[in-house]
């Protein structure tokens, strides 16, 4: 794959993947997340898009950097993690914030953390840079992990309307 379709590739998986999440995201902080009791230590709003920026922009690089490998069972096999990632990250937002149901959010966030866990292993494997630039999203998401657990600790399983 020439290095124009890595890049389309790679950023074209979590554009869609970020679109998705900041459509469920918003949703959720319109209609219900300013009334929720929040955990200590809750950034405001805006930390979340600015980290979240960075994040997704070390994950494309990251993910270009693997496509770019030659062993193609460890792309393929890098490549069904981090598609498994994104779209576990979809569906937390939309578990979350779209529907309100903390308690399967956290479920959903536990296996996000695994399946981050393990591609960071096999991007490791194939280049040591590429699985480097994403400790700072997996560090991230037990930061989010924490306040998953505060909100359901907080305010219960589901959100009630």
């Amino acid at each position: 794959m020439n290095k124009a379709l890595r890049f389309l590739y790679s950023f074209c998986a979590v554009g869609i993947t970020a679109v998705a999440c900041s459509y469920f995201t918003q949703s959720g902080i319109a209609l219900f997340y300013g009334s929720l009791e929040l955990p200590m230590l809750t950034p405001p709003n805006a930390v979340f898009q600015t980290v979240w920026s960075a994040l997704y922009a070390l994950t494309v690089i990251s993910f270009y950097i693997v496509l770019g490998n030659d062993n193609v069972f460890q792309v393929q096999r890098a490549a069904l993690l981090f598609l498994g990632q994104l779209f576990l990250q979809a569906l937390w937002c939309y578990l979350f914030f779209y529907l309100g149901y903390f308690l399967f959010g956290l479920i959903v966030i536990g296996l996000l953390l695994w399946t981050v866990w393990s591609m960071i292993k096999q991007f490791m494997a194939i280049n040591r840079a590429a699985g480097l630039l994403q400790y700072p999203y997996f560090i991230w998401l037990l930061f989010a992990a924490y306040l998953n657990v505060g909100v359901v600790y907080l305010n219960g399983n589901t959100l009630i309307l």
